[in-house]
């Protein structure tokens, strides 16, 4: 939400000021949350595409929890699932990735191929090496950013912590991150349609690894809003790595 609303803010600002212009050439979005309702359903279509749910308890959520699409999406209506809707995309979280209520890992959302990560900060306080992935997704990556900017040095560098508060610095996944759980609701076509009609370059993408943002949501969002502005789609094209 925060980029396209940013860059929205920045061409009105160009409209109003006289003086100071920003030059938005485009933004990038990467697994952007852009309608939550239809993104929540699209990670259970993602799990059944990978058979990590079978097709009783797919179609169950579907039956119970499709009641919200494309042509009945409300920005100012907050999402509302049943109860019975609510249990069986848990009971769709817990199948697809082989565990139960007391080992659940919500961090597992962020990567279905890897483990979370097994260290903590207690092993960098020590000096321990925390093991570094090269080719691949380092999942300890937020642990070490977390011990960083925890070190004095580094935030006197940085001007921060200039009130000596009195407990540590925490990235906003792993602290009480404090926003208005409405806002996850607000639907983003708008924003964009308004970027693209003022001729800035959008580029969106979304990886297969992702069970926040899954790519065939994506997708969707993006037919609907090519839709809505009567823009033809040339072409579907996937992009490879390592042949």
């Amino acid at each position: 939400h925060f980029v396209p609303n940013l860059a929205n803010a920045l061409l009105d600002n160009n409209k109003q000021s006289k003086q100071s212009k920003f030059n938005l050439k485009g933004l990038v979005l990467g697994n952007p949350m852009l309608r939550k309702k239809l993104d929540d359903l699209a990670r259970i279509d993602f799990f059944f595409s990978w058979e990590m749910i079978n097709s009783s308890l797919y179609n169950e959520i579907k039956k119970e929890c499709n009641v919200i699409g494309e042509n009945n999406y409300f920005s100012n209506i907050k999402t509302t699932w049943s109860a019975k809707c609510k249990n069986l995309t848990y009971e769709a979280n817990l199948a697809a990735f082989k565990t139960d209520a007391h080992n659940y890992s919500p961090q597992k959302l962020f990567d279905f191929f890897r483990a979370p990560c097994a260290e903590n900060e207690q092993d960098l306080n020590l000096g321990k090496q925390v093991p570094k992935v090269s080719t691949e997704v380092d999942m300890c990556i937020p642990l070490r950013v977390q011990f960083y900017f925890n070190l004095p040095e580094v935030q006197k560098a940085f001007h921060g912590n200039r009130t000596n508060l009195s407990y540590r610095w925490k990235g906003c996944f792993t602290a009480s991150f404090n926003y208005n759980e409405a806002d996850k609701d607000l639907d983003m076509l708008p924003a964009l349609q308004n970027l693209l009609q003022q001729s800035i370059a959008i580029t969106i993408f979304s990886g297969d690894q992702d069970g926040i943002i899954p790519t065939m949501g994506t997708l969707q969002h993006l037919e609907k809003l090519a839709e809505e502005l009567n823009i033809n789609l040339t072409k579907e094209e996937t992009w490879s790595f390592s042949n």
